[in-house]
């Protein structure tokens, strides 16, 4: 909180003139270790378990990472098969980075058979037309994509998925950004899902961005889904358009009763019924802000900034901006600026807060600068969590 923003001050100095400045657990044979190397810090003692031992001299991982990861694997009493699975990662493409990523967060995968469980996993993707490059970017991403990679579990959803995402790099991106459109049943869940949104008209662009860039929606119970729908219809929000995708994604990451709790707090705030819905209908982002951040923005803005109720439910973008780095410091120099006599005209503060940082700085402090040469250090300070006294 304290810390100075050091974007804005070196913004500033640069800027300033004359300034300075299947059997998933079975066994197999093959002894192969990885080159990586430990430091004698992270040497075990001779008490170590064999496992933890291994995961720090083949694996890679440090002595604490090494405990984490053997909880689940402890029965490994010799190298035979987690070499086995080492050397099949090594051999299909996995660099030592990524198969020390993938048994961090997957452990177990080190009693995967490789003849009957690894190796028919990267055939599945081969047959459907995925490269061993994209096959090594899904595990590497989501390691526990690997349990769902069997052949008739993902064939009707790579093909049913083509059709919103085109190409098989996309596909590979949503599956490890959401491994529950792997996980959960497509014929219950997946496909229905996608079929109630473009009914919904959502198009395919909007489809496409749900599934590579949040999660949790298409993987959701149906009867949830829709439930969103349904209240984002009662926000006023029009079906298919942008303002819906957004309000999908606000709605989908609050329970019914935070929605409420928030609504309810812009209405404790001094809000109408109408500013509360004209601010969400242009921006349902406000939704997922926290109550905390809601409460303490509002009231900032009203007392401090002096902008009424009707000015911000018109201008709701406001509201997503940070207050300390922000908000706040812009409206000192500002405020500054006005005692002053300086500003002869009021520019409006949600145009203030939404120009860019190198803007605001060329347009507020060093065009000023001369008349108040005070601005530059109030406004560092302010950016630095500090109100100057």
């Amino acid at each position: 909180m304290l810390s100075i923003r050091r974007s804005s001050i070196s913004l500033i100095r640069c800027l300033a003139p004359n300034r300075k400045s299947s059997n998933l657990y079975s066994s197999s044979h093959f002894r192969m270790p990885l080159s990586f190397f430990t430091s004698k810090a992270e040497l075990p003692s001779p008490e170590t378990s064999f496992i933890v031992k291994y995961l720090i001299d083949s694996v890679g991982l440090s002595s604490e990472k090494a405990i984490k990861a053997s909880k689940f694997i402890a029965h490994i009493k010799s190298p035979s098969q987690p070499d086995s699975v080492l050397h099949f990662f090594k051999q299909n493409g996995f660099t030592d980075a990524d198969i020390k990523r993938i048994i961090l967060q997957h452990s177990r995968l080190l009693c995967a058979n490789v003849d009957s469980t690894l190796k028919p996993k990267i055939e599945a993707l081969s047959k459907l037309g995925f490269s061993k490059t994209q096959f090594v970017k899904l595990v590497t991403a989501s390691p526990t994509s690997l349990n769902y990679l069997n052949y008739n579990n993902v064939r009707p959803r790579i093909e049913f998925l083509r059709a919103f995402l085109g190409s098989n790099d996309k596909i590979v991106k949503a599956f490890s950004h959401d491994v529950t459109l792997l996980a959960r049943s497509f014929e219950k869940i997946i496909k229905p899902n996608i079929i109630f949104l473009t009914e919904c008209q959502v198009s395919d662009a909007i489809i496409g961005f749900l599934l590579t860039k949040v999660r949790l929606i298409i993987g959701r119970p149906v009867n949830v889904l829709k439930a969103a729908v349904k209240r984002i219809d009662e926000l006023g929000i029009p079906r298919g358009s942008w303002m819906f995708y957004q309000a999908l994604r606000s709605i989908c990451s609050n329970t019914s009763e935070q929605v409420d709790a928030k609504i309810k707090l812009l209405s404790g705030l001094g809000f109408s019924e109408a500013e509360i819905s004209s601010a969400i209908r242009k921006q349902p982002y406000v939704l997922s802000l926290s109550e905390k951040n809601l409460r303490e923005t509002v009231t900032f803005l009203v007392k401090e900034a002096g902008c009424d109720h009707s000015y911000l439910s018109s201008h709701p973008n406001i509201f997503i901006f940070s207050l300390s780095k922000r908000l706040v410091p812009r409206n000192l120099v500002l405020k500054l600026l006005k005692a002053k006599g300086i500003l002869k005209k009021d520019p409006g503060f949600f145009n203030v807060s939404s120009i860019s940082e190198r803007q605001f700085v060329e347009k507020f402090i060093f065009r000023y600068g001369e008349k108040m040469p005070e601005l530059h250090d109030v406004y560092l300070t302010a950016s630095a969590g500090e109100v100057p006294s």
